[in-house]
């Protein structure tokens, strides 16, 4: 089958739709011609250089992605983006065989043949279309977090890590940094690609803090005993290591999967970034890291769910379906 993927990402959206279509692209191309579709704006263009490091051929469309579309002549296509309309659904479906979603909100109904929803809370939407693939069986992991070890849970807490995105739209990193200067943990920091001032972080001398410019995300959460993530995938591939993590709420879309895997005690959820302030920050910081039996815990259950194989169930199952 010939199949496109329309997926955006930059500083301000984040890298997170560009990351879990890179996955489960990776899993079509094997028995499939897979093509990216972006459109050509600012905005994008870290999300475009990403996807073409992964050697994948691109199509640069402008403010209308018909045209294109009528040239490709997909046999499906995969939209991962919110800029979207029902009159986007009704006008592709026109132009291409199978038409298919990546979604997190349900935020209407959505006319297209196929709904992949991902996350924890996935199973609790009313999703109404013919073909459903829900919740974490269909978790769109890298190959480097799939079958990984159990992790060794040290009774005292040394390393954190920080991480909010390959973009942190909001910043937020910054104001983390001048809450932990003073606790005697070392905190390794992932600085994005898309960070807007990646320059700053560079200039910054603090005993206490590492940061990484092209981290190597799998490596540095198996070695820290603590992480801080914001609300998106990344809690994903924490749970796949088995790194017990506080989750910061920084986007509309990670709402509900983060109070979902808090609630089934798979993470600890502290909430929106602009309602946090340091005091709170750093009591539920300490809270976890003295808890060595809760820490243990949410380490043991988040790895017994998540198995990294949710790419190729969805590869498998569409080359079943949709098969031309």
């Amino acid at each position: 089958m010939k199949i496109g993927i329309r997926a955006e990402g930059g500083e301000k959206i984040g890298m997170g739709h560009i990351m879990r279509t890179l996955v489960l692209a990776k899993e079509l191309s094997k028995h499939n011609e897979v093509i990216y579709l972006c459109q050509d704006n600012e905005e994008n263009i870290g999300g475009i250089e990403r996807i073409k490091e992964e050697g994948f051929k691109t199509e640069i469309f402008k403010e209308d992605i018909l045209p294109k579309l009528l040239e490709l002549n997909l046999d499906l296509l995969i939209t991962d983006s919110y800029e979207v309309t029902p009159e986007y659904f009704k006008e592709t479906k026109k132009l291409v065989k199978h038409t298919g979603y990546i979604d997190d909100i349900n935020l209407f109904n959505y006319d297209v043949d196929l709904i992949i929803n991902q996350n924890a809370n996935a199973e609790d939407m009313k999703y109404v279309q013919q073909h459903k693939l829900l919740g974490l069986t269909y978790l769109m992991l890298r190959e480097e977090f799939r079958d990984l070890p159990r992790p060794h849970i040290n009774r005292e807490v040394r390393d954190i890590m920080i991480t909010l995105g390959g973009a942190d739209p909001k910043e937020f990193t910054k104001t983390i940094i001048e809450w932990v200067e003073d606790l005697q943990f070392k905190f390794h920091i992932v600085i994005g690609s898309s960070f807007k001032h990646r320059e700053y972080f560079k200039s910054i001398n603090k005993n206490n803090c590492v940061f990484y410019f092209n981290a190597d995300m799998e490596k540095i959460m198996r070695k820290c005993d603590v992480t801080i993530s914001a609300g998106g995938s990344t809690l994903y591939e924490l749970l796949a290591c088995g790194t017990p993590c506080f989750s910061i709420v920084v986007a509309d879309n990670q709402v509900a999967a983060s109070e979902k895997l808090s609630n089934i005690g798979l993470i600890k959820n502290l909430g929106w970034y602009d309602k946090l302030n340091k005091h709170r920050f750093i009591d539920s910081l300490l809270y976890l890291c003295n808890d060595y039996d809760l820490r243990r815990e949410i380490s043991e259950k988040g790895q017994y769910l998540i198995d990294g194989l949710g790419a190729k169930r969805i590869s498998d199952y569409i080359n079943l379906s949709f098969k031309i």
